[in-house]
C-alpha cells in the first residue's frame, strides 16, 4: 500500500504548493514503478519455474512412454498367441499356453506440474504458442491414460480364462469362445495405444523444443 502524508510545514504560497504536488506526484510514480517492476519480476520467475517443472515432467513422461511402447509390442505378440490358443480350445483341440504371459505394463504419465501452473495462474505469463503445445501434450496424455485403463480391464477379464488356468485342457470350448471377444478388444486397444503413443511422442518433442 502506498501512503501519502500531509506536508510537515504550512504551504506558504502557490509555488510551495506546486513544488509539494510535484514531489508527491514523482514519489507516487516511482513507488508505482517499483511496485510494478517487483510484480513483473515475480511473474517472470513464476513463469520460469513453471516452465522448468513442466518441461522436466514431460521429459520424464516421454522416457516412460518409450518404455511402454516397447512393452506394447511384446503384449501384442502375447495377445496373438492367446487368440490362437482360444481358437483351438473353442474347437475342442488341444492347445498350450506356454509362452503366453499376460502382464500389462501400466505407465503413469504425470500432470502435476501442468495442473499446478494452471491453478496458480502461471500459464497466463507463458508464451501462448508454448501453452498450446503443453496443453496438446497433456490432453493426449489423458486420452492415453483412459485407453490404458480400458485395456487393464480387458486383462483382468482374460486372467480368469487364461492366466488362472493351470491346465490348458481345462478350458471348455464355451469359455474359450466367450473369452475371444475380450482378446480381440484388447488387441484393438493395444494397437490404439501404440498408435497414440507415436503421436504423443511427437507432441512431446514439439513441446520440448
Amino acid at each position: 500500500m502506498i501512503d501519502v502524508h500531509a506536508p510537515e510545514h504550512r504551504v506558504g504560497g502557490m509555488r510551495d504548493f506546486f513544488v509539494h504536488l510535484f514531489t508527491i506526484t514523482i514519489g507516487l510514480l516511482i513507488a508505482l514503478g517499483l511496485e510494478n517492476a517487483a510484480e513483473a519480476w515475480h511473474h517472470h520467475h513464476q513463469r520460469l519455474d513453471a516452465e522448468a517443472t513442466i518441461r522436466e515432467e514431460l521429459t520424464e513422461n516421454r522416457s516412460e512412454l518409450v518404455k511402454a511402447d516397447a512393452a506394447i509390442k511384446s503384449e501384442l505378440d502375447n495377445m496373438s498367441a492367446a487368440l490362437t490358443y482360444l481358437q483351438a480350445r473353442s474347437q475342442g483341440k488341444d492347445a498350450s499356453t506356454a509362452g503366453i504371459s499376460l502382464g500389462l505394463r501400466m505407465t503413469h504419465l504425470q500432470n502435476a506440474g501442468w495442473r499446478t501452473a494452471a491453478a496458480t495462474g502461471a500459464v497466463q505469463y507463458m508464451d501462448y504458442k508454448a501453452v498450446q503445445q503443453f496443453a496438446e501434450s497433456y490432453d493426449l496424455q489423458d486420452v492415453y491414460n483412459g485407453l490404458q485403463n480400458q485395456t487393464l480391464n480387458n486383462y483382468l477379464n482374460l486372467n480368469a480364462h487364461i492366466a488362472a488356468s493351470k491346465d490348458p485342457k481345462s478350458l471348455t470350448p464355451q469359455n474359450a469362445e466367450a473369452a475371444m471377444p475380450d482378446v480381440r478388444t484388447t488387441i484393438a486397444h493395444l494397437g490404439a495405444m501404440r498408435d497414440l503413443s507415436h503421436g504423443l511422442l511427437q507432441s512431446y518433442d514439439e513441446a520440448l523444443k
